[in-house]
């Protein structure tokens, strides 16, 4: 396996840092994850390996704000902004993989990141079809999505009036123990320097919420692949909304899988290789037959 680290400028100018890991032989294709709220690409390294180890070139980047890449932390105004980051990131996997089927694996807020995108950018009111083109499908890990009226009544209101007057307002902490039943993880998690463990500003909220509405209304749209993944026990995100990801968009080719007592990061739960396994199958899938086989 071969591994890199570089940063990459996003469409505004700032820093992003890369992790790239790839099979020593031509891949069969690129996977591109983008990473949840507080955490960073790092954090990746043992799923990159075993889709390494089928074959699959993958690539995680650090959201502004997050790891190793520049901005205030954690921060954002717009939801645009992060779309830019992944804008930027796949320009770098197309130059570095040309012509392989392209996949994006969103986990958590990187999982609404991804909706937003693939409503807006890929199969949106944005004319960029070669996007649509070029990227062969989308896998949803525990994402935050919205569900039936949670984006809308009095609080996300009073969220979004309140994110735009006070944006750098931070209202609460994730608690570590949610992440994973697994206690080595939750111990790494809180310790990690490059994980965020400070209170979410209110601007990020507000943004998030905004995001959530526009993805609500369009998620109709979706016609790429899906696999929807979300652990039953996530006292982080409720599972709700990738039922309503998975009842609504109109691709003919999605799969919903619950997993059964697991918490919110289903890939460094204990059940982890079931997990990698079924990610691992499904896009072996969806790709066409190469030198590792399918």
């Amino acid at each position: 396996m071969q591994t890199n680290q570089a940063y990459v400028p996003s469409l505004d100018g700032t820093r992003l840092f890369e992790r790239t890991w790839r099979p020593d032989a031509t891949p069969t294709a690129a996977v591109l994850i983008i990473h949840g709220y507080a955490e960073h690409s790092g954090r990746y390294d043992w799923t990159a390996g075993q889709l390494v180890a089928r074959g699959y070139a993958v690539f995680a980047f650090d959201l502004r704000g997050h790891g190793r890449s520049d901005g205030d932390r954690v921060f954002i105004r717009s939801m645009n902004e992060y779309l830019d980051d992944v804008d930027a990131e796949l320009a770098r996997v197309r130059e570095q993989t040309p012509g392989l089927p392209v996949f994006l694996l969103g986990h958590s807020m990187g999982g609404s990141v991804l909706a937003l995108y693939a409503c807006d950018r890929i199969g949106g009111r944005m004319p960029r079809g070669e996007h649509r083109a070029r990227i062969e499908g989308l896998i949803f890990s525990g994402a935050v999505l919205p569900a039936k009226g949670t984006t809308t009544g009095v609080l996300p209101r009073l969220m979004m009036f309140l994110g735009r007057l006070f944006p750098k307002l931070r209202l609460r902490s994730l608690a570590a123990a949610d992440v994973s039943r697994d206690p080595a993880v939750v111990a790494s998690y809180d310790s990690d320097p490059m994980n965020y463990r400070a209170k979410m500003p209110l601007g990020l909220i507000a943004s998030m919420i905004r995001g959530g509405r526009y993805v609500e209304r369009h998620m109709s749209g979706i016609e790429l692949p899906l696999l929807i993944l979300h652990g039953s026990a996530d006292q982080l995100v409720a599972v709700d909304g990738s039922q309503l990801l998975y009842e609504t968009a109109a691709s003919r080719d999605k799969t919903l899988k619950i997993y059964e007592g697991l918490f919110h990061e289903i890939l460094n739960e204990p059940e982890k290789d079931l997990v990698i396994a079924d990610i691992a199958g499904w896009l072996d899938r969806h790709v066409a037959p190469g030198p590792f086989g399918a």
